[in-house]
């Protein structure tokens, strides 16, 4: 697993960044872009934590699985994903699309924990940027999803069993989006499995093809 490590420059200083590049030769159109939103324990300066938990794991596990350029930011400390902090990881977003020809039509965004709701926040925010969405144990405002992601596809994972974030938060905006007529969008419940969903989340066959198969 290769992974570049670099830090961004934004107006409120340096956001650390991994960026993880597949083997092998690109497809005609480029390849897909991930965004990953890590949870509060990766926060840092260190820019390599966020690539130890969630997804990057599954990666190494089973490289031929994601045929993607991962972008993997590190939120600083005492930061969550939300406001600036969203801003400036947009603008990295588009940078590495641009310095890497990326496909524009296949941007997706997933994040565990507190990348859950960033995820769910960074999808309300800039809703025609990304192909699909995968929050796992994460929560957000259902009135906020319930305006702007009616039509994206979105598969949300959460335990039943989580301490750190109820399973009733994914509930709600389960029926948010079951209430807007979202068709595209699926809800996994880990019976007997707590806050580390993404520990099966990103090792789901089902999951992995589903998610390359969207497009904008």
């Amino acid at each position: 697993m290769r992974v570049r490590f670099r830090y961004f420059d934004t107006q409120s200083g340096n956001l650390p960044f991994a960026l993880y590049v597949p083997q092998g030769r690109a497809p005609a159109l480029g390849w897909p872009l991930i965004l990953f939103l890590h949870g509060s324990g990766e926060r840092g300066q260190d820019g390599k934590k966020q690539a130890g938990v969630g997804l990057g794991p599954a990666i190494r596990e089973n490289p031929q699985d994601w045929p993607a350029i991962v972008l993997m930011p590190q939120c600083p400390e005492g930061l969550s994903w939300g406001g600036s902090v969203l801003e400036a990881v947009y603008a990295l977003l588009t940078e590495v699309e641009r310095e890497a020809r990326t496909d524009r039509h296949r941007v997706y965004l997933t994040g565990l924990s507190m990348g859950g709701h960033g995820a769910w926040n960074m999808a309300m925010r800039y809703p025609d940027k990304f192909a699909a969405i995968a929050p796992i144990c994460g929560a957000a405002d259902p009135f906020g999803v319930m305006s702007t992601l009616g039509g994206m596809p979105v598969w949300n994972f959460h335990g039943d069993a989580d301490p750190v974030v109820p399973v009733e938060f994914s509930r709600v905006l389960q029926q948010a989006l079951e209430k807007v007529g979202n068709e595209v969008h699926r809800f996994t419940e880990y019976k007997g499995v707590d806050h580390n969903a993404w520990d099966r989340a990103y090792r789901e066959p089902e999951f992995i093809r589903w998610l390359f198969a969207q497009k904008k």
